[in-house]
């Protein structure tokens, strides 16, 4: 009799790790390496994240801060609506509905006070219930549900920055965000702080020339006076010379000034120096892009102040309240670029490279240190990076080359070649713990080495390189909280890098996302010990990425689809039976899952569609009742997909769509087979 037994089962388990691949043979692949990606990013641990959502941003509270309530009516809550105030007989607490879940539960946000077990609630002074407590039913899908509805009624009280066009360049001071957008007729650009109230316009002061400055050096807040006309002194901006010596010369920046204008000559009280007209209001034309450096030039604590240039303005310093105007001298005075570096504030224009006096932004003069370096091509971007002993060196780059500046200052300054046919592309230089530019052969390292020259240039995108073809970056940010760097191309898409551990160092995994708006300036700051990133975009909103469960409440579509799996056998056919995904999981979450086989054979075609639903988040428990459990499931789950066919290999393809979850992260992959004949 002849031997019928089925051929054992087997499997085999991958981890979802490697990023993007579009370039190398599908045999080759790795199991886990991704052929076809959209909105999941490569986890520095392991796995693939869905992308996190962004949500608008203007000071007041943040939408994914909403906190929601389930509350219970003893019998029953009649004439209630959603948007009603309930109030509390009793407590005086009150809420916003947000939904009527049944005629016994109310869901509610914006709660204010403390509502009493047992009391009457009331809406517009009318009895609609009585509280019977917190509704003790809500599962992992209920609390997505609620929770993006609480979000929404926040969402709706944030605005954009007034004005008109995009938003030209934000920054971060001290814990509060700035940003800058052209006026409502396109004639200025004016200047917003965040605020608990939304966005807040910061008025610019005057600025009033003056020479021969002697004696003391008025100081902030003093009342200068010429005649009757006075103004309040609120930064005194030495250029040249010294008050000892009766030749300082520079500018006040002032308050608009009392009993009419300034006029040339000398002041009679607050200071010993000679006017030379009248004060000028101090503001910034439109159209301009910003490029902002924080830095503290004094050497005390607390005194760090915003640096910029914008192409079409001045540079300036911005200290939360004042804003000053930087004279460098040159006749054309609107750099593109800057950068602070060992004591000296550095300027591009065009391709020209020039510096302030060590430690002090206001001098421009050769004389005190200042100086220009010409770089013979138009300068794209600074770096600072560390170098050799001497404590750092300035990367400086332009389209196609790149220099190094070594020195700490103009009497030692060595501006060395690093390469004449490698640069990077404007917006997208920044530091991930190694030097990580565009350039017109892709993304590149710049990274430290013991040969000449200190620096090497590494390719690292030839994986994706087809990907990446003819793109124009035009901003970039780096998420120091999960050490990950995305690029924005004018296109709308953006690349996202992950470093990811290796047997023998790390790598970087690129995967593709799309925010579904445009990306036109980025910031990433501490802010609270939490590191933060923000971006603006064309519709004059602000946004902060990496927040919520939704793209400003819109959909987040995630799509990921993994290398043909050939299990180390390109020419045997299998039976692929099942598929175990591990995941972790922030939030109830679905997923449809569907497998290819053969390399994509179109005469096996594809297997049906599966949906897969996931609970997630752990037990959570009410402070004031700890028997009360709101959905108890574990953060790790195992999902067995029942994918069942016949081919040399197999391909994965998870598609997520949601606009009330949060990121989920898919780990690993477990294969169940049975070996069959080699493909004939």
């Amino acid at each position: 009799m002849s031997d019928m037994r089925m051929p054992p089962l087997k499997t085999q388990y991958f981890p979802l790790a490697g990023g993007l691949d579009s370039e190398s043979p599908q045999l080759t692949l790795r199991p886990g390496t991704v052929i076809g990606a959209v909105n999941y990013e490569s986890s520095a641990l392991a796995g693939y994240e869905r992308v996190g959502g962004y949500e608008r941003f203007d000071g007041r509270a943040r939408p994914s801060d909403a906190v929601y309530k389930c509350m219970q009516a003893a019998v029953a809550f009649a004439g209630v609506v959603v948007g009603n105030t309930v109030t509390g007989a009793t407590s005086a607490a009150t809420a916003r509905v947000i939904a009527v879940r049944s005629a016994a539960q109310l869901v509610v946000t914006r709660v204010a006070g403390t509502f009493v077990v047992g009391e009457t609630l009331t809406v517009a002074g009318n009895p609609v219930g009585v509280f019977n407590g917190d509704a003790s039913d809500i599962m992992g899908a209920d609390d997505n549900t609620f929770a993006a509805l609480a979000a929404e009624s926040y969402r709706a009280d944030i605005g954009a920055v007034p004005g008109s066009g995009p938003v030209r360049g934000i920054a971060v001071l001290s814990g509060v965000l700035y940003a800058w957008r052209d006026n409502v007729a396109a004639t200025a650009c004016n200047l917003f702080k965040s605020t608990a109230a939304g966005w807040a316009q910061v008025f610019h002061y005057y600025e009033l020339a003056f020479t021969a400055g002697s004696g003391t050096e008025p100081a902030v807040g003093a009342n200068i006076t010429k005649g009757a006309v006075s103004a309040i002194v609120k930064r005194v901006v030495t250029e040249s010379g010294t008050w000892q010596s009766n030749t300082a010369k520079g500018r006040f920046i002032i308050t608009a000034p009392s009993g009419g204008a300034f006029t040339a000559g000398a002041l009679t009280a607050g200071a010993t120096a000679t006017l030379s007209g009248a004060e000028t209001a101090i503001a910034q034309l439109p159209g301009g892009r910003i490029d902002a450096v924080v830095y503290n030039f004094t050497g005390k604590a607390g005194v760090q102040r915003i640096y910029g240039a914008d192409g079409v303005n001045r540079g300036f310093e911005f200290d939360g309240d004042v804003l000053v105007p930087i004279a460098t001298g040159m006749a054309a005075d609107k750099p593109t670029h800057c950068v602070a570096h060992k004591g000296h504030l550095f300027f591009s224009f065009e391709g020209s490279v020039q510096h302030s006096a060590i430690t002090d932004p206001y001098r421009w003069s050769v004389v005190v240190g200042a100086g220009e370096i010409g770089a013979g091509d138009v300068v794209t971007g600074f770096q600072v990076l560390p170098a050799d002993a001497d404590g750092g060196a300035l990367m400086v780059f332009a389209a196609a080359r790149s220099w190094v500046l070594y020195g700490s200052s103009s009497a030692d300054w060595k501006f060395v070649n690093f390469a004449d046919d490698v640069g990077a592309q404007r917006w997208s230089v920044q530091n991930l713990g190694r030097i990580l530019v565009f350039d017109p052969l892709g993304v590149a390292m710049v990274s430290a080495t013991q040969a000449f020259g200190n620096f090497v240039r590494l390719p690292l995108s030839a994986r994706i390189q087809r990907l990446l073809k003819s793109r124009q970056v035009v901003a970039s940010v780096v998420n120091r909280a999960d050490n990950r760097m995305r690029l924005f191309f004018a296109s709308g898409d953006a690349l996202s890098i992950t470093p990811i551990p290796t047997d023998d160092g790390s790598t970087l995994a690129f995967m593709p996302i799309s925010y579904g708006r445009p990306v036109r300036c980025t910031c990433g700051a501490l802010i609270d010990g939490v590191h933060r990133n923000f971006f603006g975009s064309d519709d004059g909103m602000v946004y902060e990425a990496d927040r919520g469960r939704s793209f400003d409440g819109g959909e987040i579509v995630g799509y990921l689809k993994l290398a043909f799996n050939h299990i180390k056998s390109p020419i045997e056919k299998k039976r692929f039976r099942r598929v175990d995904l591990e995941s972790s999981n922030r939030s109830a979450c679905g997923l449809q899952v569907q497998g290819e086989y053969s390399l994509g054979d179109p005469t096996i075609g594809l297997t049906d569609v599966v949906d897969v639903q996931q609970n997630a988040g752990g037990a959570y428990y009410s402070v004031s009742n700890y028997s009360q459990s709101y959905y108890s499931v574990p953060v790790n789950t195992l999902n067995k997909i029942r994918l069942d066919g016949v081919g040399t290999s197999l391909c994965l393809s998870f598609v997520s769509r949601s606009s009330i979850e949060l990121p989920h992260t898919l780990q690993s992959v477990s294969v169940v087979y049975t070996p069959r004949r080699l493909d004939r």
